[in-house]
């Protein structure tokens, strides 16, 4: 799911599963009175979404992910929820049916690729709903307890809102979560790769080639934040440019978006060439980033 995420402190325990009505409640407040207009809600959404699912066999726990999970929820965020259930076109049907009971179903999106083994995923836009909202929908096939101890990592995920666990999978999960290991960087690679995306940036941006020169310094960029990541925030090395407002300090923050606010190639020229500076006294005098 793209939206995991959390900066908590790890905290190596096993959490109490609490079930759906304090749950939901806990978790929405009165946020949905002003998500959706007039008739609808999150919370009501989520509701009969719960209810729906835990009435179907087949489907054995769910949760909810992302800001939910991670304390970030605000008036535009979407709902993520997570479900198990070895025929995933069980949950999507079910899910479809009880959505359309609702509102109609402007649009669905259905992911093809997923990063994760026997996990199908859809996203549902209702009508008469805010421009900003969206069901995140993602279904893992496994019902092994160890595929989701990762998702009980407290600052890669934030804390899952459990709304069922009909045989103890994420139970069993949550007595044992799952750290990321990131590896290290090779810095003499590391650099060898940024000096390559530099010169190719420069000779393009000398050529007065804007888009292949953009191309390239969002590549360098990325490269930076990387390895600010992995020094700062190693639970969520991979994360990107994702969360970056939530993850680095406001300075920190405000840096890499002044990178990427740079517009015109000697702008570019510039934001590039510090940014190699800074590299290059990092690596050579263990300077502090």
């Amino acid at each position: 799911m793209g939206c995991f995420g959390g900066t908590h402190a790890l905290e190596r325990k096993s959490y109490k599963l609490i079930l759906k009505k304090t749950t939901l409640e806990a978790a929405f407040g009165e946020c949905h009175t002003r998500c959706m207009k007039q008739t609808f809600s999150k919370k009501l959404i989520v509701e009969r979404m719960n209810e729906a699912l835990a009435a179907t066999p087949q489907a054995l726990a769910a949760w909810l992910g992302g800001s939910t999970a991670t304390g970030f929820e605000d008036d535009l965020s979407d709902t993520d929820i997570v479900v198990i259930c070895e025929d995933p076109q069980i949950v999507f049907a079910v899910l479809e049916k009880t959505l359309a009971s609702l509102a109609t179903l402007s649009f669905v999106w259905k992911v093809e690729e997923s990063f994760w083994k026997g996990f199908s995923q859809k996203f549902y836009v209702l009508a008469e709903t805010p421009e900003t909202y969206y069901l995140d929908v993602g279904v893992f096939q496994s019902v092994s307890p160890q595929d989701y101890q990762e998702f009980f990592n407290v600052e890669r995920h934030g804390k899952p809102i459990i709304l069922f666990d009909k045989k103890g999978i994420l139970q069993a999960a949550s007595l044992a979560p799952r750290y990321e290991t990131p590896k290290l960087v090779d810095l003499v690679q590391w650099q060898a790769r940024f000096e390559i995306l530099y010169r190719t940036f420069l000779k393009e941006s000398l050529r007065g080639k804007y888009i292949d020169s953009f191309l390239f310094y969002q590549r360098l960029v990325a490269l930076w934040v990387q390895l600010l990541r992995h020094h700062q925030t190693p639970q969520k090395h991979d994360f990107g440019l994702r969360y970056i407002y939530r993850d680095f300090s406001p300075e920190r923050a405000q840096e890499v978006e002044a990178l990427l606010k740079a517009n015109t190639l000697e702008d570019l020229q510039k934001q590039a060439a510090s940014l190699r500076q800074k590299a290059i006294a990092f690596i050579k005098n263990g300077e502090s980033i």
